[in-house]
């Protein structure tokens, strides 16, 4: 069976090559320009349906040279080239449109603009940004170049330019960047961490909070600063405040906030609290952190019979596993190797081998760690623990 799917981005350029030479041109051209136009036209065409984009692409840009009225079509095929890979092509394209003699600065900025995000799917982000500044400058296609400027200055880890372009892309957009902003916040927070500049995170920690009070991240960063400073009583009261703002990334720090509780020695307090969590949380990790408190403090039997009463009611592949090494941790070895537990917990590890543990709510990325900017789609505050059956 022949694959047409290759040929689709030149056929949808020959569209919208056909579309604006036919509705547009045959309105300002005489007959005999306009045949002379139509035969260059149908000739790079041609080429490119015939996937010779080179030929093709030498084709068209002699008819931006010579041709104005043939912009929007050359801008579009240009943007196509981009979209398919092909950004060579896509450049060059885009920078014969600049190089029109008088080209009137309207149709300057848009070829500029195009080119700018040429530059960034080649990777030449010092260009891009170079192109994106002057449109700013001259405030032309402004909330465009302020967003690309401010995907530009992430990739660089530039958070200090980056919260300046999307405050000033929030005002002149109207959309709100607030999330973004205290993300970009908490990114210096960070670094100031690893260097244990406490003060420092604590003052960028602050500050993303004003811009977004229920930052689920600002709270669990400051956790990591009282947990560095063992004041854990204010972790652990950090902790249940980012539980109040988003109980998705509970699996991702209950671990540390039952290690808090313990440094304190307060036991029974800590399963009063799983146990109250259990009530508004449908996920696993609060019944195996409850089962291992219950192992350390009675037995593996008691431990194994509290999972295997909750299991009942939440189904779940990794309480499962629990339950069956909790089995097997009450056998003597030569036990162990004649019994099904084994079996069973061979089938489940397979079964949980490499599966993500998070996924993106946005793009269904899947990850083994917290990201707190999806690696694929950019954004930011979307990758979340998963739930379900073999997972949370």
């Amino acid at each position: 069976m022949i694959d047409w799917w290759w040929m689709l981005p030149a056929v949808v350029a020959g569209l919208l090559l056909g579309g604006y030479f036919f509705r547009y041109l045959s309105s300002r051209f005489s007959l005999k320009r306009l045949d002379r136009l139509n035969h260059r036209y149908f000739k790079g065409l041609n080429y490119l349906l015939n996937d010779e984009s080179d030929k093709a692409i030498d084709v068209f840009i002699k008819l931006a040279e010579t041709s104005r009225e043939t912009f929007e079509p050359q801008l579009a095929l240009g943007n196509l080239y981009r979209r398919k890979g092909e950004v060579d092509r896509a450049i060059r394209l885009h920078q014969s449109l600049i190089a029109q003699p008088d080209l009137p600065q309207q149709y300057r900025t848009r070829a500029l603009l195009a080119i700018g995000k040429d530059y960034m799917s080649a990777g030449l982000l010092d260009r891009a940004e170079v192109l994106f500044s002057e449109l700013v400058e001259i405030e032309a296609h402004t909330p465009e170049a302020l967003k690309a400027l401010n995907d530009i200055y992430q990739q660089e880890q530039d958070w200090p330019e980056a919260i300046r372009v999307a405050s000033r892309y929030e005002a002149t957009s109207g959309r709100s960047m607030a999330d973004n902003i205290s993300h970009y916040y908490c990114e210096m927070a960070d670094h100031a961490l690893l260097e244990q500049e406490y003060d420092e995170a604590r003052k960028h920690l602050n500050a993303a909070r004003r811009i977004a009070p229920k930052s689920v991240r600002a709270s669990l960063s400051f956790a990591g600063i009282y947990e560095a400073e063992e004041q854990w009583q204010k972790a652990i009261d950090s902790y249940k405040q980012a539980i109040e703002y988003d109980t998705s990334y509970v699996p991702e720090f209950i671990d540390r906030l039952v290690a808090g509780y313990k440094h304190l020695g307060q036991q029974e307090q800590l399963e009063t609290f799983l146990l109250e969590l259990m009530e508004t949380y449908q996920g696993i990790s609060p019944i195996l952190a409850l089962a291992e408190i219950y192992q350390q403090s009675q037995s593996n039997t008691t431990a194994a019979q509290f999972i295997e009463e909750k299991l009942k009611h939440r189904a779940s592949v990794k309480g499962l596993n629990a339950l069956i090494e909790l089995n097997l941790s009450q056998m003597e070895p030569q036990q162990q190797e004649a019994s099904y537990f084994l079996v069973l917990r061979n089938l489940v590890d397979k079964l949980l081998a490499n599966k993500p543990k998070l996924r993106c709510r946005k793009c269904g990325f899947g990850a083994q760690s917290l990201h707190w900017q999806c690696p694929s789609c950019r954004s930011w505050g979307t990758v979340k623990p998963i739930y379900g059956l073999e997972s949370e």
